[in-house]
């Protein structure tokens, strides 16, 4: 312990001749967090918390404005020994109490003191909004009498009994939306046919938002009320206001009192009340959504609330990664209190010592098994907390690309220029750097000029993404040619031969008739014409009406034999319907099945703009594909291989990622408007938008390139096991660019795409 904690400080001058005290407002409450005792320090006049460790609320007990800090650390050390705070912790505890405004000292200015800090304090959480500015707070009222006069009836909400009932009524939620008609997939479908931003439902969804937060927030309320009540330790909830979720109004409710509680699942139900609230309240409308029409008002509010529940749930409030709720939640059961802030201080630790080599530096982990925790925190919230950001942006942007544009500037000013000039102060600057900043400047530089090299300059691989759908390249539809009730029908699944093979046989009783009076009339013709053979004139005649009865034998003949349908190709019938056509009547021109080779698979590859001419230019200038100068001038561009250096592709079937295969392009065009399968459109899961207003869900309102690919073999040169009509992704090598050339070329399709800036 000695080696990590340095005893002395060359800045214990400056504290030893005080004396100060905690103020007499203080509370204090007992708490253990990873089996070792803590004590939590609370200002009722604001709402402030501070978690003190056993010796260092030794140290702080011993503070009685009569003794000065030196006689305090010295009595510490005889009775704790090792475990004494160091001159410096016990610097650090009386700097972190003092801003806290927990301390007052005997120095007639002290209020003058405690003001300014609470001054700055006020500084910092204004900084803090203007830094959050898509999460700002602005508290309004005190609820804390109101939720005294109710807390007896909804702190029923938090017990035992209660707990199975919301079980029951999620279970009977789930129950009621998996059985409703189409089930979950309607409930899908919905959301991606309506679009749930629209104009019209926007005023709806807002309303939704507002009713499940307030209750959200009271439920946070209530459960810390009752459980400060059970106990008789905490439990007050003072503020209550308005916070802007994304310039959204929202209520919010301030329940940070819960950190009094002494059970650490006390306090975890008061962190997750208002996520039971919310499917509580999605259970309600999932059974409102169940039994109403499609289209009326109380089957879109209900909607709604279910989609507000689950996306805010799994995107926020339940999301340990931003500071809602499930961080709180994740902080209380992993038992590390101020899990965000000491995560970055971890990071900062590791860097400062293993890269920095800073002799001793603070280690923000209490314990072996916080560190773990720490670090992976940090690091992953961090990345998460940028993909969120800059969702929201782009999300922002699409409804007001100035304010959007506006809030990306001051995301890079925030995250980006900020904290790069406080790094770099803190290098040039920072007294715990005076023994190794040369070695901290060298790693700093070295490691942003392996970073330029490595995203400016080491070319990677560059791949692009797309969707298509297996089909056979032979293949026949095939249809009755002529209308009859169906006799016999080919079971599907079936190889057939032309010529030898049968499809289907049917009948149609008026051309039979028409048949038999045709071939009577015929009869009747050739009579008279023996009788006729001494008048040449008759003769001549009834040779002409005979010529013509003949063709219409024969025509009708040919109309009977379309009633038995033989297959055009050689390959696999497949009729789905097949058992099901014996006895129907099938008008003529009514598809009946089609005819597959499936030898020879081909897949039809489906890309926007921003894809297909990438993969063009590649074809044309790294694999010699060729084009005419008729097909690079027409609005449908066809390019085709001249020799076998055809490009490969990797592929995967949708929804089965461990079946991987490969095949090579053969051919790409563009100018193509109608996908050639409904399932990837967006209606039904899908890559392409579509234009909603087309009957036919096939037509999409722009442009998309196809590529088409053959030559399909596994990993070991077979066939690959795909069959027809499934959805596959595929992966296209574009090459090798620097990173920063891939992300600059990806930044600029989403600026051209979404808000139409030419960015060359």
């Amino acid at each position: 312990m000695a080696i990590d904690r340095p005893t002395f400080s060359e800045s214990w001058y400056r504290v030893v001749t005080l004396r100060p005290r905690l103020r007499s407002t203080v509370q204090i409450f007992r708490q253990y967090y990873r089996g070792q005792m803590w004590y939590v320090v609370r200002d009722p006049s604001n709402e402030q918390f501070f978690r003190l460790s056993d010796s260092a609320y030794y140290f702080v007990g011993l503070l009685n404005g009569d003794r000065t800090v030196e006689k305090v650390w010295e009595a510490c050390n005889e009775h704790l020994g090792d475990r004494a705070p160091t001159q410096r912790e016990a610097i650090e505890l009386l700097g972190q109490l003092y801003t806290s405004n927990l301390l007052a000292s005997e120095l007639p200015a002290d209020a003058a003191g405690m003001f300014e800090r609470y001054k700055k304090r006020v500084r910092r959480e204004v900084g803090g909004y203007l830094q959050n500015f898509l999460f700002i707070r602005i508290p309004l009222i005190d609820p804390d009498a109101f939720l005294d006069r109710w807390v007896k009836l909804f702190g029923l909400l938090f017990t035992k009994a209660a707990l199975v009932l919301w079980f029951v009524l999620v279970a009977v939620g789930l129950t009621f939306l998996f059985r409703a008609p189409g089930g979950f997939a309607a409930l899908v479908d919905q959301g991606r046919s309506e679009n749930i931003l629209s104009p019209d439902n926007l005023i709806w969804l807002y309303l939704s938002m507002a009713f499940i937060k307030l209750f959200h927030e009271f439920g946070h309320g209530f459960a810390c009320k009752k459980f400060g009540r059970d106990v008789q330790s905490g439990g007050e909830v003072h503020t209550m206001g308005i916070m802007f979720l994304v310039f959204m109004p929202v209520p919010y409710v301030d329940a940070s009192n819960s950190w009094a509680l002494r059970s650490k699942w006390q306090r975890m139900v008061v962190g997750a009340a208002g996520i039971f609230v919310e499917l509580a309240i999605a259970s309600v409308a999932a059974i409102v959504w169940s039994q109403t029409a499609p289209g009326t008002l109380t089957h879109v509010i209900a909607f709604n609330i279910i989609f507000i529940a689950s996306v805010s749930t799994l995107l926020f409030n339940g999301n340990p990664l931003l500071r809602f709720d499930g961080y709180y939640i994740m902080a209380d059961l992993l038992e590390i209190a101020n899990l965000s802030q000491r995560s970055k201080d971890y990071v900062y630790y590791v860097i400062k010592k293993y890269a920095y080599g800073v002799e001793k530096p603070r280690n923000p982990a209490h314990s072996p098994g916080e560190k773990f925790w720490l670090l992976t925190y940090g690091i992953v919230s961090a990345v998460y907390r940028v993909f969120i950001y800059v969702g929201i942006l782009l999300f922002i942007a699409d409804k007001a690309a100035i304010v959007g544009m506006l809030l990306a500037v001051g995301g890079v000013v925030t995250w980006v220029i900020k904290p790069l000039g406080k790094w770099m102060h803190y290098l040039l600057a920072s007294p715990e750097l005076m023994r190794t900043r040369p070695r901290a400047i060298g790693v700093t530089v070295g490691f942003a000029v392996a970073l330029i090299v490595a995203i400016g300059v080491i070319p990677f691989n560059e791949h692009g993404r797309a969707e298509g759908v297996v089909e056979a390249r032979h293949r026949a539809v095939v249809h009755m040619t002529e209308s009859g009730i169906v006799d016999q029908t080919l079971a599907t699944d079936e190889l057939v031969v032309p010529g030898v093979s049968t499809l289907v046989v049917a009948h149609w009783e008026d051309l039979e008739l028409q048949y038999a009076r045709a071939v009577a009339r015929l009869r009747v013709i050739e009579t008279e014409l023996r009788a006729a053979a001494s008048e040449p004139a008759k003769k001549q005649a009834l040779e002409e009406h005979g010529k013509h009865a003949r063709g219409s034998v024969a025509r009708i003949e040919e109309r009977i034999n379309a009633l038995r349908v033989d297959p055009p190709i050689d390959g696999t019938w497949v009729s789905p319907d097949s058992e099901h056509l014996e006895g129907a009547f099938l008008p003529r021109g009514t598809p009946i099945g089609e005819v597959l080779d499936f030898s020879d698979l081909i897949i039809r590859v489906v890309t926007m703009q921003e894809l297909g001419p990438r993969i063009q230019r590649r074809l044309i200038e790294t694999f010699g594909y060729t084009q005419t100068d008729d097909e690079k001038a027409g609005m449908s561009v066809r390019v085709g291989p001249d020799h076998g250096n055809l490009m490969e592709v990797e592929l995967r079937v949708k929804g089965r990622p461990d079946i991987e295969f490969s095949g090579k392009v053969e051919e790409i065009s563009v100018g193509q408007h109608d996908l050639p399968y409904p399932s990837l459109s967006i209606a039904q899961g899908g890559p392409m938008l579509i234009d909603f207003n087309d009957p036919s869900g096939v037509r999409t309102p722009e442009q998309f390139f196809e590529v088409r690919v053959g030559s399909l073999t596994d990993e070991e040169g077979g066939d690959p096991p795909v069959f027809t009509r499934q959805r596959v992704a595929v992966r296209f090598n574009l090459g090798t660019k620097p990173l920063i050339v891939q992300w600059w070329r990806q930044i600029r399709q989403v600026l051209q795409r979404r808000f139409h800036i030419p960015i060359g």
